[in-house]
C-alpha cells in the first residue's frame, strides 16, 4: 500500500455494535426476512439464501439492514462476515456493525483477515462452540488507510480478484463434473458388454 497514508484504531471506533432486538410478535415481522449463520458461507460471506420458516426466526433476533456489516461471533474461525443488500432480521449469534467512517466494503474484507480471525478465537469463550468475545474483538488495534476513497479503491479491487478467483472455482468444479460423468459413462460402457454372459453372486467371487 504505498503512498497510502495509514492510521491506527480500534475495531470498535469503526465498527458500532448494533443490537436493535426485533421479538417474535414485533409488527412488521413478516417483512423482514430471518437469516441464520447456516445462510452465511464461511470465509466468503455469501449471503446463500434467507429461511422465513425456520424455527430460530421465531425466536428474538436483530434488525438489519443494507448499511451493516453481519459477523458472526459462533465458530469465529469459520469466518462468516456477510453484507446485506436488504433489511432483515438475524440470529442473536449474528452482531449487527455499523461503519463508522470506513467504507462498509472495506470494513467487511477487514473483519474476514486472517489476523481478525486469530483475534476472535484467542479471545473466544466456551471450547465445544466457541463465541468471539465481542467486547474484546473490538477493542483490538489495526492499521487501516486513512481516507476512505483509498480504502474503498482497495475494497474493490479485492472484489475484482475475489470474482476471478470464483470464476476459476468454477471452472474447477464443471470439469470435475465432466470427469465423474466419463468415469461413470465408462464403467457403464464396460459392464454393459457383461449383461449376456454368466452371472454370478457377489458372495462366491468375494468375501
Amino acid at each position: 500500500m504505498s503512498g497510502i497514508k495509514l492510521q491506527s484504531v480500534r475495531l470498535g471506533e469503526i465498527a458500532i455494535q448494533d443490537r436493535v432486538i426485533i421479538s417474535p410478535d414485533s409488527p412488521g415481522i413478516a417483512m423482514r426476512p430471518y437469516l441464520g449463520l447456516e445462510q452465511i458461507e464461511a470465509q466468503t460471506g455469501r449471503i446463500i439464501t434467507y429461511d422465513s420458516t425456520s424455527a430460530d426466526g421465531k425466536s428474538t433476533t436483530f434488525a438489519f439492514d443494507a448499511t451493516h456489516v453481519l459477523y458472526g461471533k459462533l465458530r469465529p474461525y469459520l469466518n462468516k462476515v456477510a453484507v446485506p443488500e436488504q433489511e432483515g432480521r438475524c440470529s442473536t449469534e449474528i452482531i449487527p456493525l455499523k461503519p463508522n467512517g470506513v467504507d462498509r466494503d472495506f470494513l467487511a474484507f477487514l473483519l474476514r483477515r486472517n489476523e481478525i480471525v486469530d483475534a476472535a478465537m484467542t479471545e473466544k469463550t466456551g471450547s465445544r462452540m466457541p463465541r468471539a468475545n465481542m467486547d474484546s474483538l473490538l477493542s483490538y488495534a489495526i492499521m487501516i488507510p486513512a481516507s476512505i476513497n483509498d480504502q474503498r479503491r482497495i475494497a474493490s479491487h479485492l472484489r475484482a480478484q475475489l470474482a476471478e478467483v470464483e470464476k476459476a472455482h468454477l471452472a474447477i468444479e464443471t470439469q470435475k463434473s465432466d470427469i465423474d460423468l466419463l468415469h461413470r459413462n465408462l464403467l457403464r460402457k464396460i459392464f454393459s458388454r457383461l449383461d449376456n454372459t454368466m452371472k454370478v453372486r457377489i458372495g462366491d467371487a468375494a468375501k
